[in-house]
């Protein structure tokens, strides 16, 4: 790369153009900088030129060797984005720009996506509550349950992708699917249903009490073969399994939950 356009553009401008300029010789010492680049190696230049790149310090060394094109300076928030370009003698002009505005706003959105993310209450899969949604709802079902000591079931329902027999689905979104609507078909309008994970569903039956939970769950278990599926996964047959919760006296969300898993994992034999 021929460096001796620089020559033809005013140096005064080039000192005070808004970002940083720095040319290393072919033995990778200071030659020139402008001002910008000074104040971000935080020295000014009468310091820094002729001296060698290796001998610099935080954060004038980092920002000029780093391996990585966007350096955080010192332990401030300030972002600098830095270009190497080559000559064939061996020179090297560094090039760096202040990106804080830019790392900053990108740093915000992501915190204002994550909180919209937190206070959604819809499964985008399956139009379900989610478990933040369900969470909420099992609370105030609870909390009706220890005032009136009425009873209560939760349960959850793991879909065994693993049993699928005869396929290999490149993605169980389409099972899930239709695992979600077989469910809420054969609730009934006071239940709800929420997708708890990616495979598990969770059931709040209020005013349900163990036996008839029960009865529930084996009408749901003896019609599984019954589940339309889409193509390709029409002959596929994903296997339910439950962990059933009944609230008694003392238990909280935490503990109702705690509960159904346990009898999950026994019903699947874990």
């Amino acid at each position: 790369m021929d460096y001796s356009e620089m020559s033809e553009i005013d140096p005064i401008l080039l000192r005070k153009v808004p970002f940083g300029l720095l040319l290393a010789d072919g033995d990778a010492r200071i030659s020139w900088l402008n001002d910008a680049m000074a104040q971000m190696l935080g020295a000014p230049d009468t310091e820094l030129l002729g001296r060698s790149l290796g001998e610099l310090e935080d954060p004038a060394q980092r920002l000029l060797t780093s391996d990585s094109r966007l350096v955080q300076l010192g332990g401030s928030r300030r972002w600098v984005s830095r270009e190497a370009h080559r000559a064939a003698d061996g020179s090297c002009l560094y090039v760096a720009i202040d990106v804080t505005a830019q790392e900053q706003l990108a740093e915000e959105n992501a915190r204002l996506h994550q909180q919209v993310e937190e206070l959604k209450l819809t499964d985008d899969l399956t139009g379900l509550p989610n478990k933040r949604a369900i969470s909420q709802a099992l609370d105030l079902h609870v909390s009706r349950s220890r005032r009136y000591q009425n009873p209560l079931s939760v349960v959850l329902v793991h879909i065994d992708l693993h049993a699928l027999s005869g396929i290999q689905p490149l993605s169980s979104d389409p099972v899930v699917l239709a695992v979600s609507r077989f469910l809420r078909d054969r609730l009934r309008w006071v239940d709800q249903i929420a997708r708890w994970e990616d495979n598990l569903f969770l059931l709040v039956l209020p005013e349900t009490t163990e036996a008839d939970a029960r009865g529930l769950l084996d009408k749901i278990a003896s019609e599984q073969d019954s589940m339309l599926l889409p193509e390709p996964y029409a002959e596929a047959r994903p296997t339910l399994t439950f962990g059933l919760a009944c609230w008694k006296k003392g238990d909280d969300i935490r503990t109702m939950l705690r509960d159904a898993l346990s009898d999950l994992r026994g019903d699947s034999g874990a």
